[in-house]
């Protein structure tokens, strides 16, 4: 007996090891893959942002560009009328530095129609003309045409290298035209924000994550968040540029001494835009989840054996001996006794009489019965000889097809009653593309069975196998598939499998009046961007319970996925009945809010578009109808500010 409790409790160690390492093998190599997607999936979100900051700083730069162009040229205009209608404020330079402060200006120049500076608030430049330099010469089509205005791009003064706008325009008499010029603060602090790394310290999250921006053709880095690498080489800091390709690439790198992981992609054709975080950040919560799991299991293992062990103690070993006294009486003929035999090393000397007991509980139709009553099998057998009258069949087949005690006693005297019986309520149904067959017991679902016929000479015999609950869990997966998760209405699938079926008695008196609505959500995106993505599932949550409880007749309900939901309501006496409705579902839109914060509510807001069921009109027509006509009337809720 101790040999049997020390090999099972060895085997049991070897393979509890054996399990504990493949499943920490199999985590560690699981979280490691996770943790690379994830990354690369916040990487690829992180310079998702990058370009949408580079494109907003863009309009914003030719936005403020065009704004001090503007600016430039009416100070130059008004300067222009001042000087004209005031001759005398040449004579003075501090009133003309005072005219330039009050227009906000830092230079007045002013040209004859020469183009040559005759006055202005730099004597410096006094006599230089517009044949004397690039930059000056940009004016130079002012001579040509006394009705233009001249706006210079922002660069740097050709004397004092500062950053400076030139604008031009004719006074009103044509006698002079006036330059003036324009330190653009707003223009260089906005066009400082279309610069890589400044964009890099608005993202950047802490110090094990590293952005990178280089030239593609060179490798050359010209921008990033460890400002010290700016115009190296990406491999200078060990990024080989060889495995950077189109599209997306990840691979593992030493950068800078450390071991990371790099995500790359190309960047506006003309970069490569990095994004490298360090194994030990990346994988940290790896060791930690791995080593609790190790514990876990560990703790479990030790558990599990010392369970084993006290079960080999208390009920297998004390009880062998008692088993074998028990299959030796059935091997004797006493059938009454039970015996549940588990293998092992001292049970090979039951195995003669195991086999004789077997061979005699085969032996007839009584021993089958009493073989899968204990066993609790959901299996009957029948047995019937044409020259005889009675019919032999377990107990299991009086309740597997539904047969009371006094029909029991009936059938089993008369063949030909039991087959009439059979024949009534046994009917072949489809599960599934399956042949299988229902047996009406007087229930309202009825039993599911598979069953399977056997002449020999004479004889019939058929073995019934019970199958229903195995078809009722199907069926309760197949309604599940149909169950949108979050929202708890029917999914796609779901909804398309009952329109359909409903849409095919569109012609009839059965359906009614009624419609397709196809429904929207308004603002989500701006609920998940602003309060998160829970809060934007309880905002699909309350529009859910709209559709979920709206309607006076038959409806189906589903969201389609996303935002997009879709309510069929049908059985209206008139559509009088059925605009009613759609009316009062306007109401409770403009009526209704859900809390997606402790405290907090927003009104729920969606769009609609409705198809009627019409002649002619089958289930895609409806939807596509329905579709364009909630889009249209999205677009019109917008114009309106959803009001």
């Amino acid at each position: 007996m101790r040999d049997i409790k020390t090999i099972t409790v060895r085997y049991l160690m070897r393979i509890t090891a054996l399990i504990a390492a493949l499943i920490l093998i199999t985590s560690v190599v699981l979280q490691v893959c996770n943790e690379q997607r994830q990354t690369v999936i916040s990487s690829e979100s992180v310079f998702s942002q990058v370009r949408q900051l580079l494109s907003e700083n863009r309009a914003e730069l030719e936005s403020v560009k065009a704004d001090y162009s503007r600016m430039c040229l009416h100070s130059a205009e008004a300067i222009a009328y001042i000087i004209q209608n005031d001759p005398s404020v040449l004579d003075d330079i501090d009133e003309l530095k005072k005219i330039a402060e009050f227009c906000d200006v830092d230079e007045i120049h002013l040209f004859n129609e020469k183009g040559v500076i005759y006055n202005g608030t730099h004597p410096q430049y006094y006599n230089m003309s517009v044949n004397d330099g690039e930059q000056i010469g940009f004016f130079a089509k002012m001579l040509d045409d006394k009705s233009a205005k001249l706006c210079q791009d922002v660069m740097p003064n050709t004397a004092t290298q500062e950053m400076v706008q030139y604008s031009a325009v004719w006074s009103r008499n044509g006698k002079f035209f006036v330059q003036v010029g324009m330190r653009p603060e707003r223009v260089l602090k906005a066009t400082e924000k279309n610069e890589l790394s400044y964009i890099f310290t608005l993202l950047r999250a802490n110090s094990t994550v590293a952005l990178y921006a280089a030239e593609i053709e060179s490798g050359t880095i010209r921008g990033s968040t460890t400002r010290e690498n700016i115009g190296k080489n990406l491999s200078d800091i060990g990024i080989p540029t060889e495995k950077i390709h189109l599209g997306t690439s990840s691979f593992y790198a030493s950068v800078n001494g450390k071991s990371c992981f790099c995500v790359f992609t190309v960047f506006e054709s003309e970069y490569i835009l990095g994004r490298i975080i360090t194994n030990g950040s990346m994988y940290r919560n790896v060791v930690t989840t791995t080593l609790i799991l190790a514990l876990g299991i560990a703790l479990i293992s030790f558990f599990l054996v010392k369970t084993v062990s006290m079960y080999l103690n208390r009920i297998i070993i004390s009880g062998i001996k008692e088993l074998n006294s028990e299959l030796k009486e059935i091997a004797d003929g006493n059938l009454d006794r039970a015996a549940d035999v588990r293998t092992c090393l001292e049970f090979s000397e039951l195995s003669d009489h195991i086999n004789t007991m077997i061979k005699t509980l085969f032996s007839s139709t009584d021993k089958i019965s009493y073989i899968l009553d204990k066993a609790n099998m959901q299996i009957g057998v029948y047995e019937y000889n044409e020259n005889m009258k009675t019919v032999r069949f377990t107990d299991k087949t009086s309740k597997i097809l539904g047969i009371g005690k006094e029909e029991d006693r009936v059938l089993r005297s008369d063949c030909a009653s039991f087959r009439r019986y059979f024949k009534e309520h046994v009917q072949k149904t489809d599960v599934d593309g399956e042949e299988i067959y229902r047996v009406d017991d007087g229930t309202c679902d009825g039993r599911y069975i598979k069953y399977e016929e056997l002449t020999v000479k004479n004889g019939v015999m058929g073995i019934i196998i019970d199958i229903t609950e195995e078809v009722r869990t199907r069926k309760q997966l197949e309604c599940e598939r149909d169950i949108d998760i979050l929202t708890k209405l029917y999914n796609r699938r779901g909804f398309e499998s009952r329109v359909r079926e409903s849409l095919d008695k569109a012609h009839t008196k059965e359906l009614g009046e009624g419609a397709i609505i196809m429904i929207d959500a308004d603002g989500l995106k701006q609920i998940n961007d602003s309060r998160g993505h829970k809060a934007g599932d309880l905002y699909l949550q309350g529009i859910a319970d709209i559709i979920r409880n709206f309607g006076t007749c038959e409806k189906v309900s589903a969201r389609l996925g996303g935002d997009e939901f879709v309510l069929f309501i049908y059985g209206y006496d008139n559509r009088e009945a059925l605009f009613d409705d759609i009316d009062h579902l306007k109401e409770i839109r403009n009526a209704t809010t859900v809390e997606v914060e402790k405290g907090e509510a927003v009104p729920v807001r969606f769009s609609f578009g409705i198809s009627e069921t019409e002649k002619g009109k089958n289930y895609s027509a409806m939807m596509k109808e329905a579709d364009d006509n909630m889009y249209q009337s999205k677009r019109v809720r917008k114009k309106l500010d959803l009001k």
